[in-house]
């Protein structure tokens, strides 16, 4: 039996991370009415395409249904730990920083299980229905990835990409933003030669299109940079690195911590542009200190146990090495 082999690192995918994951994090903790950061809220729409491309990614080529359970269970073995202790956090800041707060129990149950803007319940942090999305776009795959290297995907991937622009939930859902992640698939079914450069320029342009009508123009225009980034002959950096490791965590906690700590100063320091300044700085070196010690207590040991389940049983040659995604809204 042929064993799996490791992929190899993408360094473009580490540019991508860092960088939408700091523009989030400047956005949330100050940079709305500030030039230029306020369009930081776009990187969560590169996160969507690159979930596209990378989730495909590291899925190994002999996958079927029976592996779907497995596949799931990566995912949640990735992303729930960290995003359950970031749900206490909120609670505990909100407790903190909010007079009179009782938490609704009943909106947290909900959060736990992805439904609550589905039942009009507020958010406890203002990324995590980004994380809903994900999570539907995980049980998409599991169910169509099959289908999804097939010849003919393509065409699919167009028609359900069409198909949005009528579909209208009153929430938003992964159909809202499909087109994004559609991208991200196209680029993978072409790295991985499914697709001749021709062809996925062809079937992009139209999802694109659709993109553009459907999700909006700066988000898709957000994704498309995301995408020229995944082309570019990109070095490893270290900086760029240690950002791209610490971008979940920064997604999740940077405004449970670094926004709480910047309207608390704000209720505190002078309120000129010089001491706004100050906030605003305390607030981001904090959330990337923060979100430096919540990776190394909470997401790397959850990374690790995701790591142990292999889609296959080891051979008695060699012990399957293929390695999950770690996205930040994501994985």
């Amino acid at each position: 039996m042929r064993s799996q082999v490791t992929k190899h690192h993408i360094q473009q995918i580490d540019y991508i991370r860092a960088f939408a994951s700091l523009a989030v994090a400047l956005f949330h903790m100050g940079g709305k009415t500030l030039p230029i950061l306020n369009y930081g809220w776009l990187g969560v729409d590169m996160f969507f395409l690159l979930s596209g491309f990378i989730i495909c990614w590291s899925i190994p080529s002999n996958y079927n249904l029976k592996k779907a359970g497995k596949f799931i269970t990566k995912r949640i073995l990735r992303i729930e730990p960290p995003y359950i202790i970031s749900i206490v956090l909120a609670i505990v800041s909100h407790y903190i920083f909010t007079k009179n707060y009782i938490p609704d129990w009943t909106n947290v149950l909900f959060h736990l299980a992805y439904i609550n803007t589905f039942l009009n319940y507020p958010t406890l942090n203002p990324v995590y229905w980004t994380l809903a999305i994900e999570f539907q776009f995980y049980i998409f795959i599991a169910l169509f990835f099959p289908i999804l290297i097939k010849k003919w995907s393509p065409v699919l991937l167009v028609i359900l990409c069409v198909a949005t622009i009528w579909i209208t939930p009153s929430v938003t859902t992964l159909i809202t933003v499909f087109p994004l992640f559609a991208i991200g698939i196209i680029y993978f079914l072409y790295k991985k030669q499914h697709l001749q450069l021709k062809e996925a320029l062809i079937y992009g342009a139209v999802i694109t299109g659709v993109s553009f009508f459907k999700v909006g123009l700066a988000q898709t225009v957000a994704a498309i940079v995301a995408l020229i980034i995944l082309t570019l002959p990109l070095k490893s950096n270290r900086i760029v690195s240690f950002f791209s490791k610490i971008s979940f965590s920064l997604y999740l906690t940077h405004d449970i911590i670094g926004s709480s700590l910047v309207v608390y100063l704000g209720t505190k320091l002078p309120k000129t542009v010089f001491f706004k300044g100050i906030e605003f700085l305390t607030g981001i070196v904090v959330s990337i200190v923060f979100a430096y010690l919540f990776y190394k207590l909470i997401e790397e040991p959850s990374l690790r146990f995701s790591k142990r389940i292999s889609y296959s049983p080891p051979s008695n040659s060699s012990v399957s090495a293929m390695a999950t995604a770690s996205l930040p809204v994501q994985n």
